[in-house]
């Protein structure tokens, strides 16, 4: 409870200095050519966004290397729509900060695969996720954050559906959740599993850069 408190209470504040610094409302689907403008929902939505995609990262983050992996990927393709978005003041700072940030996490990579040295816990997978959806936020590209977080997502759903099966059939869906523990339940070794989310996140990462 406290750790779900502080990431509100962070969110809340991130939401403030947003809005003081001239927010806009509107959520644009660029491939659809569609804006869709929430108003005072937008606070709600990108406190969603926040408090949703650190605790996702913090899920993923139960393999050597998993998380951080995954985090630079996104990080990445985040980093490369903030080098090409000339609408956003600073663009080219952001999308440096990105890359930078990309460098780190490979270096932390060099300690963090298997078997690993060094491990993350929830002060890195936690910040991670709430720098991937600041990212989105601040690139005017909240969408996006469903494929470039994709595996994140699905990390997330299938702990939300395994919940939710036991609370009402009384049986489970996967052997075990997230995900990733239901593969090496399947005899899959870690370091196939890793390099699966991979592919998996970089395919689509590529899809949200079409996007």
């Amino acid at each position: 409870i406290q750790k779900f408190l502080a990431q509100v209470v962070i969110a809340v504040l991130f939401f403030f200095v947003y809005m003081r610094n001239g927010y806009n409302p509107v959520i644009e689907v660029s491939a659809l050519n569609l804006e869709l403008n929430l108003g005072f929902m937008y606070g709600f939505f990108i406190l969603f966004m926040l408090v949703g995609t650190s605790n996702a990262v913090n899920l993923t983050d139960g393999l050597d290397g998993l998380a951080a992996g995954l985090s630079a990927i996104a990080i990445l393709v985040y980093g490369m729509i903030a080098w090409n978005s000339g609408w956003l003041a600073g663009y080219d700072d952001v999308a440096i900060f990105c890359f930078i940030l990309v460098g780190g996490l490979l270096g932390f990579l060099v300690y963090n695969g298997h078997p690993a040295k060094v491990f993350m816990g929830d002060t890195g997978s936690l910040a991670l996720g709430g720098v991937i959806a600041t990212l989105a936020i601040l690139t005017h590209r909240e969408l996006s954050l469903i494929l470039t977080g994709g595996v994140f997502v699905i990390e997330t759903l299938s702990v939300i559906l395994q919940v939710a099966s036991v609370k009402l059939r009384g049986k489970r869906l996967f052997p075990m959740t997230p995900i990733h523990h239901s593969f090496e339940k399947w005899g899959w070794s870690e370091t196939d599993i890793v390099r699966l989310f991979y592919v998996v996140g970089f395919i689509l990462g590529t899809g949200a850069l079409a996007y």
